[in-house]
């Protein structure tokens, strides 16, 4: 009975043991099914999944290069790299080095080229280790293309889902794209520490050199980074960088990638680190060129698609752009040196401190060669520029620009017509000349070169303000230019005698606008906006930007002619106040004009060669008066532009057909003739010369002048307003003192 009992109690403890793990396995089936059933839900949900990776897409940022023309090929050549917070320069697969890629796929994921985003067998072994650590490395399954999707996405967060993710993305990936555009953009992206992105960028950051020109164990070392950027940094830890490098070479050797004598010339072979190159890439000064092209571009971008400021500052700054630039790189050097000199430049008598200067350098189509903003060594990036940026007062160098270039083309004067130098506003003695005193009647000619004050004032009154404010701004491109503007309920306008005979402005104009403007008096007559780069492309090489580099005719060539000679007057005359400019080495002509200030607190030389434009600005940042022992700013345009012209052909300006060089009487301003006492030379339209001499023609008197005079008749009126001479010509005087001769009689209009 006790065995029975026995045998019945342990029957029943067994199958209650059985029944209970049945139903545990029971719960276990069941609730392994309900996790397989979401699990399953969720991995339908990534593979059915809408989101699609393009790598057209990636949010990156790319480094922009500027280009400037070589002298000896004519073509684009890499100047200058712009500095970012991803410094990143996209290659294509095809200038990517083969020992580039077999380092990659060597170290990095040996079946790249045989599965189909995911290794399979790695991806186990990864999963596997996890949780059993078989091996000491925390090296992952991840293939090249699943490190592509984590650096494009960022998404590489430590948890079973995103690998997951992972690695159904990275199977859609390899059905969209082929092996060599997941390798391009791989390594493209993929980070190298030192803020360098993609591999050509490394390539630079590293070594200094193009990708193209790496070695095989550069090739290694630079993939040798990829695994830790920080600890195989070749410029914090070398000793890592080179025991990673011999990793991959033998890897590559293992793999027969390559032979053993490249693997072992690759071991041998020194590492030579650029550090140097590195920092100053991180830290780079520009000079004031690169600032300016810079912002012109970020300008363009803004008028040409509309964005603001800073949509158009990332995209030059980070947007992978191509920038074609008009720099030429020589002369940039050479005014980058002279400006960076401050012995250069004269003390003023009133002030111990220098004072400032900026110089535009252009050619004779607007093209810019070179910019110096200011005095010393330059500091940064981007800095102010007085060349382009700051707006001063221009003075009598405005003059060439508006009163005798207004005067020339309407014919209102010539060469020698003579003008009162006399007041325009006797009460207030306004203007006052620069010499201190009036000259009475002088010519065209040598009020230029005495740089008169009064003779362009009552050439404005003649022409308009207006007519001449309306060039300026609309064919000269002078958009700094004021046409009206309200300050503290007070109007002001440079529509007036002061700012458009005399250069006294509302704000001020820019060196680089003046530069501009008198680029008409190099090439005959033709105006094109100053312009620092001809043509910006994307990093796909689609152009985003295209300069119109057509030039206008905004005068006659025979007013740039005539007023070109007048302004090589200035420089070689006998009266020329920028005689100081005139070359000492070389016959070459400079053409140009001295300008300052009633206060003297801008002065200017503005002028031209066959070859160039040059501006030259000085002053001090805050206005104050400016005196010099000599006045500088011509001493400082020889200096600046005769070094340029060295071995250059001596040649003259473009020539214009429809001028002739004549005698002309210095008493009357008129064409010679036999009886006149003393002749001098000017350059004259064809359809436009003098009379011949009246003065001495030994027909002019007073029974003449009553008899044929309009008018009342009265001997006690003044001089008569009209008078027909002996050629049949009527001359107006004007309430200015100009005599202007006409065919016809007048009228109302006049």
């Amino acid at each position: 009975m006790g065995a029975k009992r026995r045998g019945g109690f342990i029957g029943t403890f067994f199958g209650n043991l059985w029944r209970f793990i049945a139903a545990l396995i029971m719960v276990g089936i069941i609730t392994g099914c309900i996790v397989a059933a979401v699990l399953t839900v969720y991995l339908l949900r990534l593979v059915n999944s809408d989101e699609q990776i393009r790598l057209e897409d990636a949010p990156m940022r790319y480094t922009t290069i500027l280009y400037s023309n070589s002298k000896e090929t004519g073509e684009p050549e890499k100047m200058l790299e712009l500095q970012t917070m991803e410094y990143r320069i996209w290659v294509s697969y095809d200038q990517i080095p083969k020992y580039m890629i077999d380092a990659t796929i060597a170290i990095e994921d040996k079946r790249f080229l045989e599965h189909h985003g995911v290794d399979w067998k790695r991806t186990a072994g990864a999963a596997i280790n996890l949780f059993i650590p078989i091996y000491p490395s925390k090296a992952g399954g991840s293939t090249i293309t699943q490190q592509l999707i984590k650096n494009i996405t960022d998404d590489d967060a430590f948890r079973v889902d995103r690998k997951v993710r992972e690695i159904f993305r990275a199977l859609r990936l390899e059905q969209k794209y082929s092996k060599e555009q997941i390798l391009e953009a791989y390594l493209n992206t993929v980070f190298f520490s030192n803020q360098s992105y993609g591999v050509q960028a490394a390539a630079n950051t590293y070594f200094g050199k193009d990708l193209s020109e790496l070695s095989l164990a550069e090739c290694a070392s630079i993939i040798g980074i990829t695994n830790a950027p920080t600890a195989f940094n070749p410029f914090l830890y070398p000793e890592n960088n080179k025991r990673r490098q011999e990793e991959i070479l033998f890897a590559m050797y293992d793999q027969q990638k390559i032979t053993e004598r490249e693997y072992q010339a690759a071991l041998e072979e020194e590492l030579v680190f650029q550090q140097d190159v590195a920092k100053q890439r991180v830290a780079p000064v520009y000079n004031y060129f690169v600032d300016h092209v810079i912002e012109e571009v970020i300008d363009d971008l803004r008028k040409e698609y509309g964005y603001t400021y800073e949509v158009a500052q990332q995209m030059v700054t980070s947007g992978g752009l191509r920038i074609y630039t008009t720099i030429d790189l020589d002369a940039q050097a050479w005014v980058e040196k002279y400006y960076g000199d401050k012995a250069n430049f004269p003390q003023t008598i009133l002030n111990p401190e220098y004072p400032q200067s900026a110089f535009v350098l252009l050619d004779p189509n607007g093209k810019i060669l070179a910019l110096a903003g200011g005095i010393g060594e330059k500091q940064g990036m981007r800095e102010f520029s007085r060349a382009t940026q700051a707006l001063r007062q221009c003075g009598s160098s405005i003059k060439p620009i508006a009163a005798y270039l207004q005067g020339i083309e309407n014919d209102v004067v010539t060469w020698s017509t003579k003008l009162e130098d006399s007041p325009v506003d006797k009460e207030k003695n306004w203007p006052v000349n620069h010499y201190g005193s009036y000259l009475g009647s002088i010519t065209i000619d040598e009020a230029i070169q005495r740089s008169t004050n009064t003779i362009p004032v009552k050439l404005v009154q003649i022409l308009t303000p207006r007519r001449v404010f309306d060039f300026l701004y609309n064919k000269l491109n002078m958009t700094t230019l004021i046409e009206r503007k309200v300050i503290n309920n007070q109007v002001f306008t440079d529509i007036a005698d002061f700012p458009m005979a005399l250069g006294g402005m509302t704000e001020g104009v820019t060196v680089l606008e003046m530069a501009g403007a008198y680029q008409i008096y190099a090439n005959g007559g033709y105006f094109t906006a100053p312009y620092s780069y001809t043509q910006v492309k994307d990093a796909n090489g689609d152009i985003v930007l295209e300069k119109d580099i057509t030039p206008r005719r905004v005068i006659s060539s025979e007013t740039s002619m005539i007023v070109n000679k007048l302004m090589q007057r200035v420089t070689n005359g006998p009266h020329g106040t920028g005689a100081a400019a005139r070359f000492q080495t070389t016959s070459i002509p400079v053409a140009g004009k001295t300008g300052t200030t009633d206060d003297d607190r801008d002065q200017w030389f503005v002028g031209v060669t066959p070859y160039y434009v040059g501006a030259c600005w000085m002053g001090f940042d805050k206005p104050e008066r400016i005196r010099y022992t000599n006045y500088a700013p011509p001493h400082v345009f020889r200096q600046v532009m005769e070094p340029l012209h060295q071995g250059l052909e001596v040649k003259d300006f473009p020539v214009s057909s429809g001028v002739v060089q004549k005698n002309y009487c210095t008493e009357s301003g008129e064409l010679a003739i036999d009886s006149c006492p003393a002749t001098a030379v000017g350059w004259y339209k064809e359809n436009n010369l003098p009379s011949e001499c009246f003065l001495h023609s030994g027909e002019m008197s007073r029974e003449l002048e009553e008899r044929d005079r309009f008018g009342d008749s009265d001997d006690d009126k003044e001089e008569p307003d009209y008078i027909r001479d002996h050629n049949g010509k009527i001359r107006y005087k004007t309430p200015s003192g100009l005599w202007v001769v006409r065919d016809e009689e007048p009228d109302e209009d006049w």
